[in-house]
């Protein structure tokens, strides 16, 4: 019943612990979303204060007892102690770890998803940047004043409060929620902050080149791609080249540039074409998609990655001289989806 896409986040939520033991206590609700993000929610009985602030101080506690935990030890000390104990939803007994609990998730997510889950939760659990919600049949103005503070000045972390709402009807007893206070513009906040986070890893990532020529060509295409709107997201290993499409509300990953030692299911440097397996889940760019990822494998000096992405790998010393082919490649790629 938390309204998942009020907190400003895809798809269901997943429970990863339930009045599960953290150091300062047992906490009510833990819910990892999609993009990796971690919700603590807490409940309240009643409209007094002191138990608001009880509330309150105990989600902020159980949020200082999981920052800068490692995922792994997230995940043997919190997650794997809740798939194994009586309090775990009928649809996930029998997974062992997070891992294979997210298998039985609706979320369908492909290789390049489940990196930038990981990656997200690990960024959150090192910064605390948690979405704390306490729940309760009804919130005076003061406590949202209080909410509102505390998204106002806080660095990181945010806050919302959730009523849960009773109906009554003749023969059955319903609920609702309704989120009743959140963090003004949290997605243009969330915005800038990614915006800013991004130019510091562009800048961390292209100054991590050596080669002044192959730097240039990364710095051209990547540019490129913002004229052209293939969006450029930045991961710790590097960037995915992404385009929307309307089959699935993430990005479909069409070329990756990665650092010098880097790897992702054999992909280096800049590489360029398609996962099979997240193409398989955008069938309604499938055509166009396949007919770039060919026209980038035609260009002189690539190299097939050994794997099953059908895609060219460009290195330092190609990179530079075949730019035009690669700007005509991402160009007929953007005119062919929007023909």
């Amino acid at each position: 019943m938390i309204p998942a896409d009020d907190l400003g986040l895809d798809g269901d939520l997943l429970v990863v612990g339930r009045e599960t033991s953290l150091a300062s206590g047992y906490i009510d609700l833990l819910c990892l979303a999609r993009s990796g993000d971690l919700v603590l929610v807490e409940f309240k009985t009643g409209p007094q204060n002191p138990d608001f602030r009880h509330a309150l101080a105990q989600a902020i506690d159980y949020g200082s007892d999981l920052w800068r935990l490692s995922v792994e030890d997230f995940d043997r000390g919190v997650v794997q102690r809740y798939l194994a104990g009586g309090r775990v939803d009928a649809a996930f007994r029998g997974a062992r770890t997070l891992s294979e609990a997210i298998e039985r998730t609706s979320w369908d997510l492909t290789s390049d998803d489940r990196t930038a889950l990981f990656e997200r939760l690990t960024e959150v659990l090192q910064t605390g940047d948690f979405a704390f919600v306490i729940a309760a049949q009804r919130f005076t103005d003061s406590m949202k004043n209080s909410l509102d503070y505390l998204n106002a000045t806080m660095r990181r972390g945010r806050f919302y409060l959730v009523e849960v709402i009773q109906l009554t009807g003749a023969e059955l007893i319903a609920h609702a929620t309704q989120v009743v206070a959140a963090p003004a513009r949290w997605n243009a906040a969330r915005s800038t902050t990614e915006g800013a986070r991004k130019d510091v890893e562009e800048a961390e990532y292209l100054s991590s080149i050596g080669d002044p020529a192959y730097r240039d060509a990364v710095r051209s295409i990547i540019a490129r791609c913002e004229t052209l709107g293939i969006e450029v997201k930045w991961r710790s290993r590097g960037a995915a080249l992404r385009i929307d499409t309307p089959d699935r509300r993430q990005p479909l990953a069409i070329g990756w540039m990665l650092s010098e030692g880097s790897h992702w299911q054999a992909a280096r440097y800049v590489t360029l074409g398609v996962d099979p397996t997240s193409l398989a889940q955008t069938p309604s760019v499938a055509n166009a998609v396949l007919a770039y990822a060919e026209r980038v494998k035609s260009i002189p000096g690539g190299v097939a990655p050994k794997s099953a992405l059908n895609a060219a790998t460009f290195p330092p010393a190609v990179l530079p001289g075949v730019l035009g082919e690669v700007d005509g490649a991402l160009t007929a790629l953007v005119e062919q989806l929007g023909a």
